[in-house]
């Protein structure tokens, strides 16, 4: 697995100096009866690839998705990146590649929705991603080309851990962010191209969601 420590240790580090050619955006994770229910009123061809199927979801940058959109197959080069930072925090990424282009899927394993994904799909449950046009309405499936056993050294990454933990986790992330938007995190999944723009979907930690829904019962009890 891929060590980032150095670059975590300053987003000023030598690797975060490198010109950044990046677009930022948040991802979702969808479990199965989520997809199947968002999925009643799709065509049958859509249902068919997704049924039963965990979906993690994203956007890239209108360029890339114009070059995926082009190309006849929807199974692209991928690649499971897992690493911890200098605190002890883990966190994983899922690269496509078309061309010169990279989207990296950025989760964390100190959240529980993301292990028990993991588990899900280390003992051979399904997985589609789908990816936006730069927030806009067009999206596209890709098919999941990541053998269940590659998910197996990433689960061992992610333990179960108490709330304060993935509290503390939440402090890190805008530079890890940061980190994996620079173009040298990840190597080209493709010999004949150097990556030159990178597109990063962050699925924000479900704690984010327990501290909002807290924020919104004190505001509305003043």
């Amino acid at each position: 697995m891929k060590k980032l420590t150095n670059a975590l240790e300053s987003c000023g580090s030598p690797l975060s100096d490198t010109p950044q050619r990046a677009s930022h955006y948040f991802a979702r994770l969808m479990t199965p009866s989520q997809v199947d229910e968002a999925t009643q009123r799709q065509p049958p061809e859509v249902r068919q690839k997704t049924e039963g199927h965990w979906v993690l979801c994203g956007d890239a940058s209108a360029s890339m998705f114009h070059l995926l959109k082009s190309v006849p197959a929807k199974q692209f080069p991928a690649r499971l990146t897992a690493f911890n930072s200098p605190a002890g925090f883990g966190y994983f990424v899922l690269t496509h590649q078309v061309e010169q282009y990279q989207h990296r899927f950025l989760l964390g394993l100190t959240d529980p929705v993301v292990r028990t994904f993991l588990e899900s799909i280390a003992n051979a449950g399904k997985m589609t991603f789908m990816l936006g046009d730069d927030d806009g309405n067009d999206a596209l499936l890709l098919e999941n080309p990541l053998l269940p056993n590659m998910f197996m050294p990433v689960l061992a990454m992610a333990p179960e851990v108490n709330l304060e933990t993935q509290r503390a986790a939440l402090g890190e992330l805008p530079c890890v962010q940061a980190v994996m938007g620079n173009t040298l995190q990840v190597p080209s999944l493709l010999e004949r191209y150097a990556v030159q723009h990178v597109s990063v979907s962050l699925l924000l930690p479900a704690v984010l969601n327990e501290r909002y829904m807290a924020a919104l019962d004190k505001a509305s009890s003043v």
